[in-house]
Parts: C-alpha cells; structure tokens; sequence
C-alpha cells in the first residue's frame, strides 16, 4: 500500500477521568455499545489497507487486542512503557524503525464517514508534507447540554490560515498559545498577501505524513507531541530556507543553535528521478518563474476540511456523549452489518416496555416491565429495573437501574447502580458508583467512591 496506517490508541484520556480511564482504557470505551478504537480500524478496512500499526500502552495491550480480534485488518501491536508518559511524536519516534514508507496516522478517538481518498488526493497533488484532517462539524453541538456541573468551558480553538485556494495551511496556532496581537512573517505575507484565517475548526488528529518527518523527529527529541509541536513547526518551516551551510538532500546533523534541532531541510530530501523531473519540468506560475511553485518549498503543508458527513471526535466527556448520542444514525456506514442491530437479540425485554428505534441495547441487557427508553443507548449486560424512564442517555455496561427510576440526559459509568426511585437529570455518574434509594440530582458530576448520595 501507499501508506502505513499507524492508530494511535495508547491515550490516557485525562480529560475523561470522570469515567474511570486510569484504570479502563480509553480506547475501549464504547461508543454505540463497540470499543471505540475499533472504527478507525473499520475506516482502513473500507478504504482497502490490509494491515496497520496500533500503539498502545504496555498495561493495556492484551485488553485492546482482545477487543479487535476478528478484525480483518492485520494488526501488528507496538506497546510502549507506562512510565514513560509520551506523547504522540513520542509514540512515533519509538516505532521509527518499523516505518517504512509515507505514514497514515489516525487517533482511535476519531469516529468519521470520510473517504481516506479525500485527503490522500490532495496530499499526493502537492506531494505535501504533511496533510491533515479538519472538521467543523463539531461545532455543530458545542453548545448543545452536556452532562455535569455548568461550570465555563476553558477555550480550545485555534487558528488556522489558509491560502487563496483554501487548501494550503500557512498559519495555525491554540488560541491559548496566542498573544494579543497575531504576527506573520513577512515570507508568508508577500508570498500570500491574502490569509484566510478561521477559528471554527477542529484538528481531527488524522494525518498522512512523509516518511523523512519520523527521521526528523528521531534527531530532535524536544518535540512531544504532533498536534501541539509537530504540527505548528512543519507550518511555521515552510517559508523557511536552509542554512548557507547545509546541503539540502544529504541529511547531516548540523544543529540550528536557537532551537537546538537538527536542521529540518536536511531530512527533506528529494530522489534524483524527481529531482530531475522538476529540474526539466515546463510548468510555471503566472509571473513566469518557479519561485512560488510548490515545489519550490521542501516542506508544504495542506489540510482536507470535511464540509459534511459525520466526524467526533471522542476526546472529552462532552464529545464522548455527543458521540454516542448521534451514532446510531450513522452506525450503518460505519460498521459491519451484524453491529448495527437495534437490540441485541439477548436482550430481554418484559410487558408493555418501550424500546425506541433511535436506541441501541448491547447484548446481555434486561429490560423490566412498564419502562420505556428513548434515544438513549444501553450497554452490554445492563439491568433496568420495571417502571424506569430513561432518555437522551449513555448506560455504559454492567449498570443496574432498580425499579421507578428516571434518568434524563445524564452518563452513567460502567458497573454502577443506581437504586429505587433515584432521579438524575444532566449527571455524570462515575465507574463503579452506588446512588442511594430516591436519590435526586441535577448537573451532578457523581464520581467520588466513598460519597454517600441521599436524598
């Protein structure tokens, strides 16, 4: 294949503590009732790969790999310490030597319809650099409720710039690593005089990368991670040029004092047959020179931006519930046909119980009499007691809800129980947790082991 898929599932999910991912890895939570890094690997099986690298954390190796087994795609598993605390360019760095051509590099929190064909045209068209995935289709329910205490979102936008085509990304940067004034280089200005910068996208954390980046990354260990460092550097690079000193194409070590990094342009180096090809090529831009060709820059940075479809990025708890919330309309295009049924055929539903056709109840699951569950998804093994009303709500598994209960709009987390008569409303309940009887609760965050919950 063209590329190597890497799925980067060894996250830690600290923005999701409240569901217990110190202990139960992010990637298996379940979204739709499926672990969650099972759609990336469904996303390749679509698009032909047959093979692809998922990393993942030593402690949580065996538990992922059990997840995916059946899976058509061949996964060679590359687990990573514990200790060790690394971010994703770490990740990459550690499995340089497996890397053996252009890499397709997707979080296992990324839960989208798109054709991988869409961005890998563009990143062959301008034999980029690095060519990534940005969606604003998250921004569609930013502000829709989300289960907790209301307390203020801390802002996470960035900005990104594009080109006059809209395909080139000049700028980007995390609104909070911006001062008050935003200053461009003057290489960027008279090259684009015209920037269109937008604020409502999200970095999707899909990426297809050129193999000499993994071979930079090994020669600079200062970068971390690919979104926060990785990313902003190749940008900030492109209407860099090399050091007098250094002989773009031969990558030797001389080390650019101010960042104590390699220089970059050492690594991205051209083949002679293309080399030669652009040297005899009669293409020109419209001023009659190759200055601002693309294929003057070493290094070219561009971006596919999904205009529709569906794309989440399950990355906090809000998202993580928005997710599961819209997934079964889209279930059908995202896995295989035998996933996508309604109620499992396990489940056992009693008398004059209602199970609308916009849920989805795993196998396992038991039902009482007199209940109703509406847009709402059950997990597997989950009992619900008689006479419980359930909407607009994530069960995770093996939770217990007893007998009159009403659970609107919340998140309850695996193996937890709520008892008779409790009514939660917009709640975050924890792994494990037990409400006490006629328990009443609104935009609670129910996530303390030792807290006694009464009414």
């Amino acid at each position: 294949m063209e590329f190597q898929p890497v799925i980067m599932a060894a996250g830690r999910g600290t923005r999701m503590t409240d569901l217990n991912t110190a202990k139960y890895p992010k990637a298996l939570l379940p979204v739709g009732n499926l672990p969650m890094v099972i759609y990336p690997v469904y996303m390749l099986e679509r698009a032909g790969f047959e093979e692809a690298i998922v990393v993942v954390l030593d402690s949580q190796a065996a538990e992922i790999r059990k997840a995916l087994v059946g899976v058509k795609l061949r996964l060679d598993f590359v687990s990573i310490p514990d200790a060790n605390y690394w971010g994703t360019a770490d990740s990459l760095r550690y499995l340089k030597d497996k890397v053996k051509r252009d890499l397709l590099i997707i979080s296992c929190d990324l839960i989208t319809d798109i054709s991988i064909h869409q961005i890998a045209n563009i990143h062959r068209k301008y034999d980029a650099t690095v060519t990534m995935l940005l969606s604003p289709i998250p921004s569609q329910y930013r502000d829709i409720p989300t289960p907790g205490p209301k307390a203020k979102k801390r802002s996470e936008r960035d900005f990104v710039g594009f080109d006059e085509q809209g395909d080139r990304v000049l700028f980007m940067a995390s609104e909070a690593d911006l001062d008050e004034n935003i200053k461009f280089r003057k290489s960027v200005l008279k090259r684009h005089p015209f920037l269109n910068i937008k604020s409502g996208l999200t970095d999707c954390h899909m990426y297809i990368m050129k193999k000499w980046v993994v071979d930079f990354l090994d020669s600079s260990k200062a970068i971390s991670s690919i979104k926060g460092e990785l990313i902003p550097y190749l940008i900030k690079k492109q209407f860099s040029k090399p050091k007098a000193s250094c002989d773009v194409g031969k990558a030797n070590m001389s080390v650019v004092s101010e960042d104590v990094r390699p220089d970059i342009f050492t690594f991205s180096k051209v083949d002679e047959i293309t080399e030669k090809i652009r040297e005899m090529s009669t293409w020109i831009d419209h001023r009659g020179d190759m200055e601002d060709c693309f294929h003057h820059n070493p290094i070219r940075c561009y971006a596919h931006v999904q205009s529709d479809g569906f794309c989440v990025k399950a990355n906090t708890v809000a998202a993580y519930n928005e997710s599961n919330k819209q997934i079964p309309r889209v279930l059908a295009d995202l896995a295989s046909e035998k996933e996508t049924i309604v109620v499992h055929p396990s489940t056992s539903i009693k008398g004059k119980s209602q199970v609308g056709t916009d849920c989805l109840v795993a196998e396992g699951a038991q039902i009482g009499e007199k209940t109703s569950v509406k847009r709402s998804i059950i997990g597997k093994h989950c009992t619900i007691g008689d006479k419980v009303k359930i909407a607009n709500s994530v069960i995770l598994d093996h939770v217990s809800i007893l007998e009159g209960c009403n659970i609107q709009g919340s998140l309850i987390g695996a193996r937890s129980t709520v008892n008779e008569k409790c009514e939660l409303k917009d709640c975050i309940v924890g792994h494990g947790q037990n409400i006490n009887t006629m328990g009443k609760f609104t935009n609670e965050a129910i996530t303390g082991i030792d807290r006694m919950m009464e009414i």
